[in-house]
């Protein structure tokens, strides 16, 4: 440590080891982070800043302040995110516990000569084999005799980590597996409870922070976890706790796949029919032929049949985009991926989101604003914008480049939002000058009009219009 800063007010003393570290900060962080006064950068089971130990310059009081998603458990106490624990002398702190193994992760408390206050990692037995994983004491100094550090009592010798059951551990609750879920396309699995709580802050997985797509049970580890309890009963969760744990498992069966019946071609290996569950039920009649063919959704990637040839059946729901022509299941039974906001609608219907604003003429960002700005002043949205140019377009006084587009043609997201900005566009031009700002009217029209590659630059947007048609070498 630097000498300069002054005395160090405490310390960190490794719990199996005299390695101490000095604090001097009166707020140290410990995290995974790189910029933690504490940090340990390859433990995933710490958070990016797990908690703070802060002490106050007036008083001399020492606490910690939890900041990580699972928790830190002081004296056998869980401390969740936000709280405050104050630290006395004797405290045992433990960054990640093991519950199924209580007794391999509680440390001793060590005898010291001085004030102090323990800090312990994960046990040893149990922890990631790597170099920045390691167990602390925070001591506070005395000044009336030099210090003497010692460590708790050395881990019992044979002592193994179970591989298995480091497999089979949820890293939210640190417990064996219950009703297993992996996520899609990481593949990460989390007990269905834990994940149901931490879904409704976030979409990422908790482990890689990758988009989640999908959701499915995980019956092959489920197994492994059943064999596993039977090998080691003591491992097992109470009656309360599996209870508590059904109770907040808020993972439903729409959210795992769709509610179909399918049945496979001889090709396909089966003629089993498979049921599943959906919001949206098909004819219950239907049956997949033999040898029938299948579509692959664009935006899920799941199959189902392919329907288009019925085209004159008025049952059959519409499969494909009328532009693009590529294949999207939401009209058909629901597209059952995560964040989809409906890939295939009518164009009347379709769920753009008010993210359909930005840069929507031409990229150019200057102009959208002023788009933006204009609606709001009335009080309206990208939906009445959308239901007054369609009222434009079935009138006639607007004109679209592809003519089969209306309000009831069936389009996917991405050919939807394509002829949206194109209608703004028109929108946007029809709009009186006199109810634009003095400042938006007053700009000279730029050479290029619409087409002008530089209207993405700010000060080119905002010192010419560019809501006007090219007029320079233009034939």
């Amino acid at each position: 440590m630097d000498s300069r800063r002054g005395r160090a007010w405490g310390k960190l003393v490794k719990v199996d080891s005299s390695e101490t570290v000095l604090l001097f900060s009166s707020e140290c962080t410990v995290g995974r982070k790189k910029g933690c006064y504490l940090s340990f950068p390859a433990n995933k089971l710490v958070s990016g800043e797990h908690c703070k130990i802060v002490k106050d310059e007036s008083s001399g009081l020492v606490w910690l302040e939890d900041m990580s998603t699972n928790g830190t458990v002081i004296n056998m106490s869980k401390l969740v995110k936000k709280q405050t624990h104050m630290l006395q002398n004797g405290d045992v702190i433990y960054f990640v516990y093991r519950k199924s193994e209580p007794e391999q992760s509680q440390a001793n408390d060590p005898t010291t000569t001085q004030e102090e206050e323990t800090e312990n990692l994960e046990p040893k037995s149990k922890r990631r084999k790597t170099d920045d994983d390691k167990s602390y004491e925070l001591g506070v100094p005395c000044t009336s005799r030099p210090e003497v550090v010692s460590s708790s009592k050395p881990p019992a010798e044979g002592t193994k980590t179970d591989k298995m059951e480091e497999s089979l551990t949820c890293v939210i609750c640190q417990d064996l597996l219950h009703d297993c879920v992996s996520l899609q396309p990481c593949m990460h699995v989390f007990c269905a409870a834990c994940y149901s709580g931490w879904m409704e802050r976030s979409s990422l997985c908790p482990t890689c922070r990758c988009p989640v797509e999908r959701i499915h049970k995980n019956h092959i580890l489920n197994n492994l976890v059943e064999a596993y309890l039977i090998q080691h009963p003591e491992k097992c969760r109470s009656e309360d706790d599996l209870k508590s744990m059904d109770s907040r498992n808020k993972i439903t069966q729409d959210m795992l796949q769709p509610k179909v019946e399918r049945s496979f071609s001889d090709e396909e290996g089966s003629s089993d029919y498979l049921f599943e569950l959906s919001d949206n039920d098909t004819p219950q009649e239907y049956r997949c032929p033999p040898q029938g063919c299948h579509l692959i959704c664009t935006c899920c990637l799941q199959p189902m049949p392919d329907r288009r040839a019925e085209l004159s059946n008025q049952q059959v729901i519409a499969q494909q985009c009328v532009l693009c022509q590529r294949p999207f299941c939401h009209m058909y039974w629901g597209c059952q991926r995560i964040g989809c906001q409906g890939c295939l609608a009518r164009f009347s219907d379709l769920n753009l989101t008010d993210k359909c604003l930005d840069g929507v003429l031409n990229n150019n960002n200057y102009e959208s604003e002023v788009l933006r700005n204009y609606l709001s002043s009335r009080g309206q949205s990208w939906k009445d914008l959308l239901k007054d140019s369609l009222q434009g377009l079935q009138q006639g006084n607007y004109l679209l480049t592809d003519c089969r587009i209306s309000a009831n043609t069936i389009l996917c997201f991405c050919c939807g939002l394509r002829a949206f900005k194109e209608l703004a566009y028109k929108y946007r031009q029809n709009i009186p000058s006199s109810e634009l700002p003095a400042t938006v009217t007053s700009r000279p029209d730029c050479y290029w009009g619409r087409n002008c590659r530089t209207q993405v630059k700010a000060h080119h947007a905002a010192k010419f219009n560019h809501i006007c048609e090219q007029t320079r070498f233009k034939s």
